[in-house]
């Protein structure tokens, strides 16, 4: 029994159609990335997950459970907790406090003082700056803030929207390194990302996005290799490394 199955997932805005039939799943304890270009529906089929977009057609199965099109507090308190493009952090509101806000589910508020024991062993430099103003922060400990308040919601998958965006190189490792860490605490997670490179290099299973179908799919490896992929994107990513 996958952790989360998506059959036949259609999605949009109004009349816009955006989601063309996503059939997806998701192991417990694996990476799955979510991977294609600006525009290509990444960002709409998390928010159709995390219950901000209702579908329009389609089932989606949590740990076996139809959870199809409820709303989002209701699916935080079943565990799908989405880490927002951007970041969305309180800014005017401390570390310590934006951390706290995250933990108001059921499932989650019994297990604060544990959660935020934890987020600090992967992340000290929030214990360093936990009554620093979250609006002070550097962008990559902003996303290291963001991170954390998903943990601290008690998850049992944890979707994270475009984590590099953004990010000069050298904060898209050690924010890559954070993912790495929260990989190995045994957290699953979907991981929707433009920098298909750094995606690949850590998910054990890999989606390829297009205008709102899924094109191609594989272990992250063998689509970092696949020469339609790296024609079509890691190529693009390189030059523009190169260019900055």
């Amino acid at each position: 029994m996958s952790l989360l199955e998506v059959r036949n997932l259609h999605a949009g805005y109004g009349d816009a159609e955006v989601l063309f039939g996503i059939d997806l799943t998701v192991e417990r304890g694996e990476v799955v990335a979510i991977v294609g270009s600006n525009g290509a529906g990444k960002t709409t089929l998390l928010r159709t997950l995390s219950g901000i977009v209702t579908p329009t057609a389609g089932q989606v199965l949590f740990i076996n459970r139809d959870v199809t099109g409820l709303q989002p507090h209701l699916l935080v308190e079943e565990g799908i907790v989405m880490v927002p493009e951007g970041r969305r952090l309180f800014p005017r509101l401390s570390v310590r406090r934006n951390l706290e806000i995250a933990a108001y589910s059921k499932r989650a508020r019994p297990k604060l003082a544990e959660s935020l024991r934890d987020v600090h062993e992967l992340f000290p430099i929030l214990k360093e700056r936990s009554d620093q103003l979250a609006g002070t922060l550097s962008g990559g400990q902003q996303q290291m803030v963001a991170l954390a308040r998903g943990l601290t919601s008690n998850p049992e998958i944890l979707m994270v929207d475009e984590v590099s965006l953004g990010l000069a190189p050298v904060m898209v490792s050690r924010v890559y390194d954070a993912i790495r860490a929260i990989r190995d605490t045994g957290m699953t997670i979907v991981l929707v990302e433009q920098n298909v490179n750094q995606a690949l290099s850590i998910a054990d299973r890999a989606y390829v996005v297009q205008h709102g179908r899924i094109v191609l799919a594989g272990t992250g490896k063998e689509l970092k290799s696949n020469e339609e992929v790296r024609n079509a994107y890691l190529g693009l990513e390189k030059l523009e490394e190169e260019t900055l």
